[in-house]
């Protein structure tokens, strides 16, 4: 009912119409459009309203656009899914695999390639610092920490690398391939693909137009224009009109033999046939690339997030119904989690649920597969920011990720329930003994850390954290001390005691920058680690030199404290990988 799908949008938005910057949204049928709804202010500190000429970032949206090109190849005959994807690219392009199994393409379409994030920066904020996506690849390439279709880790660095291999088979930019055989295709000519937007002249006039927000204590924030330019940027740089998006999504509406993004009559059919499952065997997870849901029929599509952008697509190729939304706001939830029960109804999960399922506990503590580092020397930053803590307090279950209640479906899922009542399907994994192992969503995998690595990763963290800290207060204790020595007492001492308070200097200084700057800065984390190998280089030397030139005396105590606050720090800075700048 055309009327009621209108109805119920229009009173969604005016429930967040004070939250909301603008939105703009489709809902349409093969060849109809339902409704569609457009409202609020791309610019709100200049009055400009949002319409239908307003441009959006897809974010990771841009991927499907990956996906697409890649089965142009492969229903041509130039790209098998299956092989290993090294055939196509140049001799010796990855530096850091850590197992030697192939890695297909089917691995980058799954995001089970088993990439971590790229440690260095993605993005800039300078237009003249965009490089090529072959150098991009290898500037940015991260490390491999999962064996190759064993663990699902969402990976942008994995969808720009498939982007790549299109270069490497079609002999063409990437930019201009997905210009030919999609956007003029489809007669979609208000899009760009490149990350300046250098492909269409119109979206770069009309980009600046469209300001950024972001919500903070219930307040709009303003962040401009919000560019960022994306290096690997197939992953999530496409940006365009709604109304562009909506006919890309309507091709995949159409039955198999009559869409224009491919010229063999099963090659849609294929791609919404599942690569990757979840535990259960039986749901999709992925296919070719899309993400899969439940709302009584398979609903396929891609969410997207930029700086400044929430974007979503989905379609119902049974109903041959779908959606397009796209808000100018950072990280906005609200839309992409009602629009989709709007259009399809409430998820239907009844085809899930047993009676004679065993019961599991899901407490602990899970790392996140995907976004995180498990090498480098940010690895102790995913451990204190990525982990997901399941806990049950009187029969009920909570967690740190807004979880307020989880009821189990069957022996492999179970549905989440957060604090604003939204629900989320989750499967899960055991062993033998009926533990869990790990929790899937679509995107990524949360592993359980058993409770002794759990308790180990603390005590060494906080023995590292308590020791810098006294370290930092010896030095405030030395400088005041050097002053009172004599001359004679100051020749015994200086040694021990400048090179320390060197050390802490050198040290608190480094740590200041990092804050100052924010760990994002590529420059300032390499200083950081640099400081970091020499403090600890000093560490070890003021251990061996205070038990080489210090003889007993009244400060005895303090030279003890000072050597296991050396030996706390050397093995935090060594089991945390914290000298690692490098990120492998």
């Amino acid at each position: 009912d055309a009327a009621a799908i209108e109805d119920e949008i229009n009173k969604l938005i005016e429930e967040n119409r004070d939250t909301t910057p603008s939105v703009s949204i489709s809902v349409f049928g093969e060849k109809e459009d339902i409704c569609t709804v457009i409202s609020g202010k791309a610019d709100r500190g200049n009055d400009v309203r949002a319409d239908e000429e307003t441009v959006y970032e897809w974010g990771s949206i841009s991927k499907v656009l990956v996906w697409v090109s890649v089965m142009q190849l492969y229903e041509e005959g130039k790209l098998s899914l299956d092989a290993d994807i090294r055939e196509f690219l140049p001799k010796d392009f990855f530096n850091y695999l850590s197992y030697d199994k192939p890695i297909t393409m089917l691995n980058l379409m799954n995001h089970n390639a088993g990439f971590q994030s790229p440690y260095r920066d993605v993005e800039t904020t300078d237009p003249e610092a965009l490089m090529s996506l072959e150098k991009a690849l290898k500037e940015t390439e991260p490390a491999q920490i999962y064996a190759p279709g064993e663990v699902v880790a969402y990976s942008n660095w994995g969808a720009a690398l498939a982007a790549y291999v299109v270069e490497k088979v079609s002999g063409m930019d990437y930019a201009d391939y997905v210009n030919k055989n999609i956007f003029e295709r489809l007669g979609m000519e208000h899009t760009a693909i490149k990350p300046d937007l250098s492909d269409n002249q119109w979206v770069a006039e009309h980009r600046d137009k469209t300001h950024c927000y972001y919500l903070e204590d219930g307040i709009l924030n303003s962040m401009k224009e919000c560019r960022a330019y994306i290096h690997i940027y197939p992953a999530g740089s496409a940006t365009g009109t709604m109304k562009d998006l909506v006919t890309f999504t309507k091709a995949f509406l159409c039955d198999s033999k009559d869409t224009p993004l491919f010229k063999e009559a099963g090659t849609l059919d294929e791609m919404l046939t599942p690569t990757i499952y979840f535990a259960d065997g039986k749901t999709p997870r992925f296919c070719h690339g899309l993400e899969v849901d439940k709302y009584g029929n398979l609903v396929y599509g891609h969410g997207g997030n930029t700086t400044g952008f929430s974007s979503l697509m989905q379609f119902d190729p049974v109903s041959k119904t779908g959606f397009v939304v796209m808000v100018n706001m950072r990280a906005n939830s609200i839309y992409r989690s009602r629009i989709p029960e709007i259009v399809f109804g409430k998820p239907d999960y009844s085809d899930l649920k047993t009676n004679d399922f065993k019961e599991v506990d899901f407490s602990g503590h899970y790392i996140m597969s995907g976004g995180t580092f498990e090498k480098g020397c940010f690895s102790v930053y995913s451990f204190l920011t990525d982990r997901f803590h399941v806990k049950l307090d009187k029969g009920e279950y909570t967690s740190n990720s807004g979880v307020k209640s989880i009821t189990q479906l069957s022996d492999n899922a179970a549905i989440f329930t957060l604090v604003n009542d939204e629900e989320k399907l989750y499967f899960f994994t055991t062993d033998e003994e009926g533990n869990i192992v790990r929790i899937e969503n679509t995107s990524i995998d949360f592993i359980k850390m058993s409770n002794s690595t759990f308790i180990i990763n603390n005590i060494i963290l906080i023995s590292m954290i308590i020791s810098l800290f006294v370290v930092m207060f010896l030095l405030v204790v030395h400088l005041i001390k050097l002053k009172a020595f004599k001359e004679g007492d100051l020749r015994r001492f200086k040694l021990v005691e400048i090179n320390f308070g060197i050390a802490e200097s050198i040290l608190a200084a480094a740590i200041s920058l990092l804050f100052f700057f924010g760990v994002q800065n590529e420059i300032v984390r390499a200083i950081f680690c640099i400081v970091a190998m020499a403090f600890l280089a000093v560490m070890i030397e003021m251990a061996v030199m205070a038990h080489i030139r210090w003889g007993k005396g009244k400060m005895n105590k303090v030279l003890i404290l000072e050597d296991v606050c050396c030996v706390l720090i050397t093995v935090g800075f060594i089991y945390w990988k914290i000298y690692q700048f490098w990120g492998f």
